[in-house]
Order: structure tokens, then C-alpha cells, then sequence
């Protein structure tokens, strides 16, 4: 049996505790059980303080530290004094001539921002005002192939005690160039030159200040800490984020941005269509197997009583809701208790758009059935299910119809009623 990932052995949010120094360093980490958890932990008291406000930073990667583009090329993080010093040098004469003019920009942390919005190994480590942007950064990219990668994390900072103590560490950039630290609610942390990196710079601070023990992770927590977050339901994550306009678009003002809002919704598009079809032909498969089925049996065996089709002459909304489980709910994008939901509302369709004796007229069945085909649609169901969907329940109120009116009619795929009608749970 396959071990269980690391962070599950870190104890839930909001308690916190030192795990493996390769995968988390000096930080005290927890874990929540989703995406959707992690934003109820977001609501907490903790993280909506007006006096102690919280920065965040989200990183893909499970196991990434706390380090700087530049700290990266060092061992430890710790960046030498003479090559900090030496770079930004040539980044200024670099940038003569180019467009941007770097002589009137005396404060280098103004410099050592442009740089890095421009590609720059610098030693700024940007972070954001807001759990739901680092959130989307976190799980923005997709998986490196062959690369184990079980959580996503995100960083907290406490800015307001960190400012206090360590007020230089904290940088907010104000030159206009950087329009996209304004869209991500962004701001920096330097990291010092010499032999600390981020995190044991501010440790060590807060040490030698008696303002925290570093041995006992629910104190050092309250000034850094870091969330584990499962690594499933990526495009779901996403897909919520950009309700919330959480997107590259918005982001990323500029062409650069655009493009890959772009390019994400066509992956997105395309994904849809390819998840649709394969959940079409899945459906459509196992209802032929269910008719081969009930072929293959010599004899009608009676079967025990399952919740009626009709309720006092209605189609039971049980019915209509375990047809809708059966046939949307097995990805996860829509809960039962939303597919419940609808039930009525299919009721109240059919009622207007069902003539008397529609199931006899192909023109009526055909309008009916395009009817339910546009509310599926309207409610963000793929076009290939939706069809499929449609017909399900076409088949359906076409049953219930002729029960009703003592109009008997062999139907197509006998048996499939059965097969959707709803496992009893279904509220």
C-alpha cells in the first residue's frame, strides 16, 4: 500500500506544526482538505484583522522554498553583498537607451521591482494583499510531467508585526510602471544580502528580540507560516477564481497577460468538449450494456418496488433528480443538492412547453427537447452530455405520459428507467 502524502501528516488549519525542513525549511505548515477549504480558512478571524494585516504568496511547487529569483542561484538562498551589488550596476547601464529611463530612480528597490517585472533575477519576493490571487498562482500552471507533486501551498506573512520589527524588509513599489502589482494587490519582501535568506532573517530578528520562540511553531506561525493544499480539482479551482475575475486578463494588464487568457480558455474550451464526449459515450455505453443485459435473460424476473416515475399523476421530482445524477453527477462539477435544485424547475418547463398530446407529434417531442437541451446549456453543461441529457429526459416524461394516459408505446432502450432512477439518497 502506497504511503499517504507528506502533508497529511500536518495537522489541520488553523493549528500548525515544524514538518520536513527539505519540503517546508524553518516554516511551521498545516494542511486544509481542499481548495474550498482553504478559502473558508480565509474568512477566519485570524486573516481579517484590520491591525494585523496578512500578505500571502502562492507556489505550485509542494516542496518550494521561500526564496528569491536571485537567492535561487546560491546555496541556502543567501545572496553575496558584491554580486547584489555588481547586478543591479549592470541592469542600470543595461536599461540606457531601452526605452525606460533608470537615471532619475535614485531608491534601487524602485530598480530591483522593474527588474523583475521584466525578467530580472532579483532579490524581491512578491506576494499579494490577497489569499484568492496567491491562491490562483498556486495552482495556475499545470504539473510537471514525472514530477511528484501532491500539494500546492501557499505562504502567509503577517506584515503589520513583521514592519515592526524589520521595517526594511517590506517594500511597496510606487512607480507607475509596475501596473500589475496594483491589479495582483502586490508588494515585495528583500531579502538581505549576506548569510540569511528570508526566513531566518526574520526568524532570527524575532529571536534576538524576545518576540518569539523558535521552538515552538504556534508562536513563530503567527508572523510566517504555510498552507498545504491538495493538489486536485485544478481547473474547477481556476474556473472559481475567474467568477471571482481572478485571471490572467486582469492580472497581467498587458498583451502578455491577454495571451495567456487567451490561450487558457481555449484549453479550457477544448478540455470541455473532449471531458463531454468521453462522459456521452460512457453513458451511452453502459445503457447498452444494461439493454444486453435484460437480453440475455431468459425470463422476466420480477424486480422489488423502486421510487415510482409518477406521484399523484406528476413525474416524482426523485425521478427527474437521480436521471440528472446518473447523467451529470459523476464528475463533480455539479453536487446533488444543485441537481435537486433543477428538478422542479425541468417540472415547471415541461408544463409550459408540453402540448396534451405531444410524445405522438415528432415536431412537439423535437421542441420539447430542445427546450430541456437549453436549460442544460444555460447552466454550463458541456453540449455533448446536454444532448445526451436531453434525450434521457425526453424518454423520461414520454414514460410517465403514456402511464398516465394509458398509452402504451415500446420504447427504445427498455430497462433505462431503471438504470437512472435514483439510489434512494438523492435530496
Amino acid at each position: 500500500m502506497a504511503e499517504p502524502p507528506y502533508f497529511h501528516s500536518l495537522p489541520p488549519f488553523p493549528d500548525h506544526a515544524f514538518g520536513d525542513e527539505q519540503i517546508d525549511g524553518l516554516v511551521p505548515a498545516c494542511r486544509v482538505e481542499s481548495w474550498e477549504k482553504f478559502i473558508d480558512a480565509m474568512r477566519s478571524p485570524g486573516h481579517n484583522m484590520a491591525k494585523g494585516e496578512i500578505v500571502y504568496r502562492g507556489q505550485a511547487g509542494h516542496n518550494w522554498h521561500l526564496s528569491s529569483t536571485l537567492g535561487r542561484l546560491f546555496d541556502g538562498g543567501s545572496v553575496p553583498a558584491e554580486h547584489e551589488v555588481s547586478l543591479l550596476h549592470e541592469f542600470r547601464l543595461s536599461m540606457r537607451g531601452r526605452g525606460l529611463d533608470l537615471s532619475n530612480i535614485a531608491d534601487d528597490r524602485e530598480v530591483w521591482a522593474l527588474g523583475q517585472h521584466h525578467g530580472l533575477c532579483t532579490p524581491l519576493i512578491d506576494w499579494t494583499k490577497s489569499p484568492y490571487v496567491a491562491l490562483f498562482f498556486a495552482f495556475d500552471e499545470m504539473d510537471v510531467e514525472g514530477v511528484e507533486n501532491p500539494s500546492r501551498a501557499v505562504f502567509c506573512l503577517n506584515m503589520t508585526a513583521i514592519r515592526e520589527t524589520l521595517p526594511e524588509i517590506i517594500f511597496e513599489p510606487t512607480h507607475h510602471e509596475n501596473a500589475r502589482l496594483v491589479n495582483q494587490a502586490g508588494l515585495f519582501t528583500i531579502t538581505p544580502s549576506g548569510g540569511d535568506n528570508l526566513v531566518s532573517a526574520i526568524l532570527n530578528e524575532l529571536a534576538e528580540n524576545e518576540v518569539i520562540d523558535p521552538s515552538q511553531p504556534m508562536d513563530v506561525a503567527r508572523f510566517v507560516s504555510k498552507i498545504h493544499i491538495p493538489n486536485e480539482h485544478r481547473v474547477y479551482c481556476l474556473n472559481t477564481l475567474r467568477k471571482m475575475n481572478i485571471h490572467h486578463a486582469n492580472l497581467f494588464p498587458d498583451p502578455g497577460g491577454a495571451s495567456k487568457y487567451c490561450n487558457d480558455w481555449l484549453a479550457r474550451v477544448i478540455d470541455e468538449e473532449r471531458r463531454g464526449e468521453a462522459e456521452a459515450q460512457a453513458l451511452e455505453q453502459r445503457r447498452l450494456q444494461e439493454r444486453e443485459q435484460q437480453e440475455q435473460q431468459p425470463e422476466v424476473i420480477p424486480a422489488p418496488p423502486d421510487p415510482p416515475l409518477i406521484a399523484d399523476g406528476e413525474i416524482s421530482a426523485d425521478a427527474i433528480t437521480g436521471l440528472l445524477q446518473n447523467t451529470l453527477g459523476h464528475g463533480g462539477e455539479f453536487s446533488p443538492e444543485l441537481l435537486a435544485g433543477w428538478a422542479p424547475k425541468i417540472v415547471n418547463l415541461y408544463e409550459r412547453a408540453a402540448g396534451t398530446d405531444w410524445p405522438d407529434r415528432d415536431a412537439a417531442r423535437a421542441s420539447l427537447k430542445l427546450e430541456f437541451r437549453r436549460f442544460l446549456l444555460s447552466n454550463s453543461v458541456n453540449k455533448s452530455v446536454a444532448d445526451t441529457c436531453a434525450l434521457h429526459l425526453l424518454e423520461l416524461f414520454e414514460a410517465n405520459w403514456r402511464k398516465t394516459n394509458n398509452r402504451p408505446r415500446e420504447l427504445k432502450g427498455a430497462g433505462f428507467f431503471k438504470f437512472l432512477e435514483p439510489s434512494g439518497d438523492a435530496t
